[in-house]
């Protein structure tokens, strides 16, 4: 199972897309999907002359220990790797790399960046917790989204188009890097910034799960998504990342009034909508946190923030980048279809 920033509270995760037919309680342990095989003492298919029992036969047979691979393995196997173990392996290409611009995970100029979006005014605090006591009122309709979101984001979004862990390998992977970069970063500013949760200011939120082991400032489910958002868009077809305008909106320019009088001057965050289902997918899962009194909206943005400025960085990983068998290149042929 690909799990999000949810899991850094839970035991190792078990690889569930791999063996997601698994249901014997036994068999399934943290790691890749790990099985379990026990193997005992079988019985023999007939018994011997004048014999009245089953002959019990161990592993190996006695006359298959001579058998073994003569050629030496090259490599092992690329296909065979959990989603979960590569993208810790990428995650050192990460820290080493910087954006274009020069930025890397931890420069003081992204802290800045951050910083700017933290409130430190109590009148901007307070509004934004009155704003999360309003929206109380819709937990009761995003509670069992929310509570799948926590966990796996990956279910959401291969919904978006048909897609899993075998149709797609090499997109799962990718995937899952940017969750693994994604919760990394997040850490990192997170202790650096030490913010409450809302609750701590007002346990009128009552939030309806327990409060995350970790600090409220970035959010990590938002840094995540736009994450996961803006690597996908690298390479899934664009059904998923065309942007269009609302129909009942107007067009830039035109006066008030016109085309179905949708279009204002003296609102214009609202004059063009430009997001695209990747997006609007990582705007949901980052406001069902903020439902569900986790994080504040303005934890969400500077996930935002966080996760373009991840995204430059990673796009920089000799893995992510190889134009011949780079995740980035393997990925889009996934989608030739």
């Amino acid at each position: 199972m690909i799990r999000g920033i949810g899991s850094t509270d839970a035991d190792a995760d078990a690889d569930a897309d791999a063996d997601a037919d698994a249901s014997i309680d036994f068999a399934i342990a943290p790691g890749r999907g790990s099985v379990i095989r026990p193997i005992g003492v079988s019985p023999a298919l007939k018994k011997y002359a004048n014999e009245d029992w089953f002959r019990g036969h161990k592993w190996p047979p006695a006359d298959m220990a001579r058998f073994w691979t003569r050629a030496a393995p090259q490599n092992f196997p690329r296909a065979y790797w959990s989603s979960y173990h590569y993208s810790i392996a990428v995650l050192g290409e990460f820290v080493e790399a910087k954006s274009p611009s020069g930025v890397k995970w931890n420069s003081p100029e992204l802290q800045a960046s951050l910083e700017a979006l933290l409130p430190t005014d109590p009148a901007d605090i307070d509004k934004e917790l009155a704003e999360l006591l309003e929206l109380i009122e819709y937990r009761s309709g995003v509670m069992a989204e929310a509570l799948a979101q926590r966990e796996n984001p990956w279910v959401y979004y291969s919904a978006l188009l048909m897609s899993d862990a075998w149709s797609a390998p090499y997109t799962r992977d990718l995937l899952e890097i940017a969750l693994r970069v994604g919760q990394f970063v997040v850490m990192h500013y997170k202790r650096e910034f030490m913010r409450p949760r809302p609750s701590q200011y007002s346990p009128a939120l009552f939030p309806p799960i327990d409060v995350p082991g970790h600090a409220s400032f970035p959010s990590g489910h938002a840094t995540e998504a736009y994450l996961i958002s803006a690597c996908l868009a690298e390479v899934m077809p664009a059904a998923v990342k065309t942007s269009r305008r609302r129909p009942e909106e107007g067009k830039p320019g035109e006066a008030k009034g016109a085309a179905q009088g949708k279009w204002t001057e003296d609102r214009p965050e609202e004059q063009l909508i430009v997001d695209t289902p990747l997006q609007q997918m990582a705007h949901r899962i980052a406001r069902n946190r903020e439902v569900l009194g986790l994080h504040f909206p303005s934890d969400s943005a500077a996930g935002k923030l966080l996760a373009k400025k991840s995204f430059e960085i990673l796009l920089e990983c000799p893995t992510i980048k190889n134009p011949e068998n780079g995740i980035i290149a393997m990925s889009k042929k996934e989608w030739c279809w």
